[in-house]
């Protein structure tokens, strides 16, 4: 996709890039991508500021703490980018480029896949000749990513690559998030402002309150009881004391919708708040985006025997 603004209109913007570092490592492709974004930010005279939070083993907490930072600094835009991400710098700056003001991008980020691998999508690929000629091909082929499609009535809504596609939810490991979608989100859920305490931590001693924009509960009447009980009571304004607490204790009766129960991950829940405040969530399909993990490599003599395969290198499959 090919994005065009004046430098200056993306001066007027500010980036404020947020990792959560428990035991204060990264990994190396994370590293280079950093200093190559920064480098990238120097080179267009953007302002930016990198906000490293060590050692909160709560992901929550930590993500709450990074957007509280922002939302006391003069920066107009956080990027979540978790420690275990590599990333094309220019991609941020896409992202940066993307979210005006006046844009329906409250929230956008990129793909990344989860730390596994699908067998079976490598088994697709290898079924229609990928690997005949470059068996390293493969590679590309063996991720879930980390985003769930709008569902339409008539099923998945159809993502084309090249342009931004709303979704129900994205990662915080590559998301970028405006400082009005925060603002919005406080006066829309006060409930969720709490006192943290963390007695030897600046700003999170107990002295002042925050929001946690970032939890997880499951997507069930319970957290929008508020809402449901006044829906109840415009449809029923008879109903006796009794009748209300029977709604209010029956998990499946509801007015406003039917609740997915799904216990979601901090970062799906803050989009589905977000979704339900009447914002919007995106993804930008073509952005390529890696994530390093362990992985426990196993394998067979005998397995690799009734194939046919070397059991060491052989250079002559290699290389072709």
């Amino acid at each position: 996709m090919e994005i065009k603004i004046e430098i200056e209109e993306l001066r007027k913007r500010s980036l404020f890039v947020a990792t959560p570092m428990y035991g204060g490592q990264c990994h190396g492709n994370y590293t280079r991508s950093m200093c190559d974004l920064t480098a990238l930010c120097v080179k267009y005279g953007i302002n930016m500021k990198v906000y490293y939070l060590f050692n909160e083993s709560l992901i929550t907490r930590a993500r709450n703490y990074c957007a509280d930072e922002f939302m006391r600094s003069e920066f107009t835009h956080m990027m979540f980018i978790d420690s275990d991400i590599g990333f094309d710098p220019n991609d941020v700056i896409t992202l940066l480029a993307l979210q005006s003001d006046e844009s329906p991008f409250d929230i956008i980020g990129g793909p990344y896949p989860k730390k596994c691998i699908s067998w079976e999508k490598v088994k697709q690929a290898v079924d229609k000749g990928v690997a005949d000629e470059n068996p390293n091909a493969l590679d590309q082929f063996v991720g879930d990513y980390v985003f769930n499609p709008v569902i339409a009535k008539d099923g998945p809504t159809q993502i084309k690559l090249s342009e931004p596609a709303e979704v129900l939810e994205i990662g915080t490991g590559f998301m970028m998030i405006r400082k009005n979608t925060f603002k919005k989100f406080e006066e829309t859920f006060p409930y969720q402002s709490y006192k943290p305490d963390h007695v030897r931590t600046a700003h999170f001693d107990g002295s002042r309150e925050i929001f946690a924009f970032f939890d997880t509960p499951i997507d069930g009447k319970r957290m929008y009881m508020g809402a449901e009980l006044k829906a109840y009571l415009e449809a029923n304004p008879s109903a006796t004391p009794d009748d209300i607490v029977k709604f209010v204790n029956d998990p499946n009766n509801t007015i406003l919708r039917q609740y997915s129960k799904r216990y979601l991950s901090e970062d799906y829940m803050f989009c589905q708040w977000v979704r339900n405040m009447g914002l919007k969530v995106w993804l930008c399909p073509w952005m390529q985006l890696n994530h390093t993990g362990s992985y426990t490599f196993g394998g067979s003599l005998a397995a690799l025997a009734s194939v046919g395969a070397a059991a060491t290198a052989d250079i002559s499959k290699i290389k072709k």
